[in-house]
């Protein structure tokens, strides 16, 4: 092909020589800015699959450009237009280096060696079962650590959380709940507080006689394979109580009121019907 397929027929077959001078014309359009990036590979794809002289005249046809041959000596093909991209990018950073590595200026002093580090705390799951006395010995000591104190109006637990009723932090005159879930949330709403409340002070609490309350708790109150569904301690008619309540799974149920020191002051076990 001598020429740019205008100067043959239009339907004359073209040849693989004919196609790769017309990418190179296209190749020579995009490097002068004539053609964008997506035109460039669109019609270079439309190049590869013509059939005829005409066909490739009209991939052509708008653009300037000398002969097909002389646009293949002074073009290189291009296969892949990231590649051209890519050494256009590292060209721009070894320029950027030279001129660096040329200027006089000392060069800034190397980054400071970040302080080391030491091991991380492990973290400790604050998943406690408060339903046991163990657990319950845990939480006074998380409540107290937290509060200053461990003076409460009342606290329920249940099985992984409890629910504290205290004078709120802002006002002994209105009364706050708390969620604890292993962690203390306050509830967003407060209430009024009656200056009669009388307290119930959790370092009061026997664990260890708890504890054996909890095991023998089946057999005082005739539940047999007794389950603890809940423990609320309050100073519900002036006087601090720890009450226990169980049931099991035929439905049998009962309960047991206790000093926080351990004395027993009312049993309530289940009586068959």
């Amino acid at each position: 092909m001598s020429g740019s397929p205008t100067t043959t027929s239009t339907r004359t077959r073209a040849r693989d020589v004919d196609r790769s001078d017309t990418c190179a014309v296209l190749d020579t359009a995009l490097s002068d800015g004539q053609i964008t990036v997506d035109e460039h590979a669109n019609r270079t794809a439309a190049a590869m699959t013509a059939t005829t002289l005409g066909q490739l005249d009209l991939l052509v046809r708008d653009l300037q450009k000398a002969t097909l041959r002389n646009a293949v000596a002074k073009v290189r093909r291009i296969d892949k237009i990231w590649y051209l991209a890519a050494a256009s990018a590292v060209f721009a950073t070894l320029i950027g280096f030279l001129t660096l590595s040329a200027d006089d200026s000392p060069s800034p002093p190397p980054p400071a060696a970040a302080e080391p580090v030491g091991p991380l705390a492990p973290i400790v799951s604050s998943t406690l079962n408060t339903l046991t006395a163990n657990g319950i010995g845990e939480f006074i000591t998380r409540y107290s650590a937290k509060y200053g104190t461990t003076t409460i109006d009342s606290v329920n637990f249940y099985d992984g959380y409890a629910s504290v009723t205290r004078a709120a932090t802002i006002s002994p005159n209105l009364e706050e709940d708390i969620d604890f879930r292993g962690g203390f949330t306050p509830r967003d709403s407060t209430s009024t507080r009656a200056a009669s409340t009388v307290t119930f002070d959790l370092a009061a609490v026997d664990i260890d006689k708890l504890a054996g309350y909890l095991a023998g708790a089946s057999a005082n109150l005739n539940v047999p394979e007794a389950k603890v569904t809940h423990i609320s301690m309050s100073s519900s008619g002036q006087d601090p109580r720890v009450s226990i309540y169980v049931s099991n799974d035929l439905g049998a149920s009962g309960s047991m009121e206790l000093s926080p020191d351990g004395r027993p002051i009312r049993l309530s076990p289940f009586t068959p019907r």
